[in-house]
């Protein structure tokens, strides 16, 4: 796959209707599809911001995400993308989408061109309004992770992403005790599911037409 030529075509896709709620249903835990169907009250969701880093490596295409730490709290052990709350300090979106990669995995803030946005995503347990912000860097760059905040960095190719055989189900149980079954993606022997699942599949359906772009160019 050309990257250049892939970037080209993903942000000309980026600039169309997305597909958003219709992706974003396949990997709703099914706990919460009544819900997620109904709609969320959005007036009082706190912000935040997540990127999504494309790079290239050899003839494969790249995105880092990370795994959080195992600690008290929604989100320990899971996995997930850079990103976290937008501060009072933040210009916009894409300002905490820069600054959380920075701070969490070392990326350089002007390196990374972005080409767009995908649909914001509602994380019912933290009431966050995920804004999820495309980007790219013309080069691999240096992962450095905050031991803090990041247990581990996990890098997956876009074709394992594209590739079904990596969807699957997961049994989780919540911090309140709750067992559920949630969607899943599989890659790089981790468990992908949750508000990070539904945006990489609303991501996924958007890639899948900039690659046939890309084949075609």
């Amino acid at each position: 796959m050309h990257f250049h030529s892939f970037i080209k075509n993903l942000s000309s896709q980026l600039q169309h209707p997305l597909p958003g709620k219709e992706a974003h249903l396949q990997m709703v835990p099914f706990v919460r599809l009544p819900d997620y169907e109904k709609g969320y009250d959005l007036e009082n969701a706190r912000q935040s911001s997540v990127l999504i880093l494309l790079y290239p490596k050899a003839t494969s295409i790249l995105i880092p995400f990370i795994q959080r730490p195992i600690y008290d709290g929604v989100h320990s052990g899971q996995i997930g993308l850079p990103g976290g709350k937008m501060e009072s300090f933040d210009s916009s979106p894409i300002a905490t989408a820069l600054r959380e990669a920075n701070e969490e995995i070392g990326i350089i803030e002007s390196t990374v061109k972005i080409i767009g946005a995908l649909s914001p995503v509602y994380v019912p347990p933290s009431r966050f309004l995920i804004h999820v912000i495309v980007g790219y860097q013309d080069h691999q760059p240096d992962l450095i992770k905050d031991d803090k905040e990041v247990d581990e960095i996990v890098t997956v190719s876009i074709a394992d992403l594209l590739n079904d055989l990596h969807l699957g189900l997961v049994s989780v149980t919540n911090s309140q005790g709750l067992q559920f079954e949630a969607p899943c993606f599989l890659l790089e022997n981790k468990t992908i599911w949750g508000a990070t699942a539904m945006i990489m599949n609303e991501f996924r359906w958007i890639v899948k037409e900039a690659e046939r772009l890309t084949g075609n160019s």
